[in-house]
């Protein structure tokens, strides 16, 4: 009897032996594959603040018109409606370049489209730009919304269309969510460093908003503005400058715009479509991200959402 009793413990033990062996061995193996999964992914995936992880996705042929060389979404004046008085917020966040001269000019007035259509954003990150896609969804800088250096999320941001000083003739609106995509947000590449924040509002409709350009062929030499709220100069106030695009490539566009500070302003052409991001500050050329084709993949499905 005593020797059953001991044989049953052996054999006890040895099942308990065996199955927190196999936990280890189950867990290990999900460990490696969740690693090998997220060092896998598209730079072009996209992620959300809420862990959402969606892979590059095209977009139906009804959400965009198609071009010879690329494509376009429309652009929009908006209704104009107007209101409101705002405070001075955080810093501003991003490269700061002067290139020679300050040729920068003031926009000294917020309300008329396209200047109504970019926005001062708040964020405990810092300040920086955008620009409106629709009538909720707001592009920017990939930093604006995530810092890589800590890995966090902005907690909250405002933003705040066609601010003029403390005067917000649109009012001040808060997001609903943030959205990046695995090049910025897993290996901090400034060639993916571009976000979109999604508002509680449709505010767009009345300060109207951009239309998206993917064009594969030529830019070099095309006219551009960029226009934003810049970190050197009265709070609140929004400066432009208009020149050509200077070099291209797949992933960016550089140009001798003078910019300070002022990350997430929109490279747009005279027709008020935005080919590009601006994100970065140089010696010779700031630069940009291109809206190529998977950026404005990743663009038209965002506004979509």
């Amino acid at each position: 009897m005593i020797n059953c009793k001991k044989g049953l413990r052996i054999l006890l033990l040895s099942l308990v032996v065996i199955v927190s062996l196999s936990l280890s061995l189950i867990g290990s193996s999900n460990a490696k594959a969740a690693t090998t999964s997220k060092s896998e992914l598209s730079p072009y995936t996209m992620i959300s603040n809420d862990g959402t992880i969606t892979p590059p996705t095209k977009p139906s042929n009804k959400t965009f018109s198609k071009q010879r060389d690329g494509a376009t979404t429309p652009s929009y004046k908006g209704t104009n409606a107007q209101k409101a008085t705002v405070k001075n917020g955080l810093p501003s966040i991003g490269a700061k370049s002067i290139i020679g001269r300050d040729d920068r000019e003031r926009v000294t007035s917020t309300t008329s489209y396209p200047y109504s259509a970019i926005a001062q954003i708040s964020t405990d990150l810092g300040d920086c730009t955008g620009w409106f896609i629709n009538a909720n969804t707001v592009v920017t800088a990939g930093h604006c919304v995530y810092n890589t250096d800590i890995n966090k999320w902005a907690n909250w941001s405002t933003v705040t269309p066609g601010r003029d000083g403390n005067n917000a003739p649109y009012g001040t609106y808060n997001s609903n969510s943030f959205h990046s995509v695995s090049g910025w947000i897993n290996n901090e590449d400034t060639n993916y460093n571009y976000a979109v924040i999604k508002l509680n509002s449709d505010i767009g409709n009345r300060v109207g908003y951009f239309g998206l350009r993917f064009q594969s062929g030529p830019l070099m030499g095309a006219e551009e503005t960029i226009s934003g709220y810049p970190g050197d100069k009265p709070y609140g106030t929004q400066w432009r400058q208009n020149d050509r695009i200077s070099q291209v490539d797949d992933k960016k566009l550089y140009y001798t715009n003078d910019t300070h500070a002022q990350s997430g302003s929109p490279v747009f052409l005279r027709d008020n479509y935005s080919i590009g991001i601006h994100t970065d500050g140089g010696n010779s050329y700031n630069s940009g991200i291109r809206i190529n084709e998977d950026v404005f993949n990743n663009l038209v499905y965002w506004e979509n959402q």
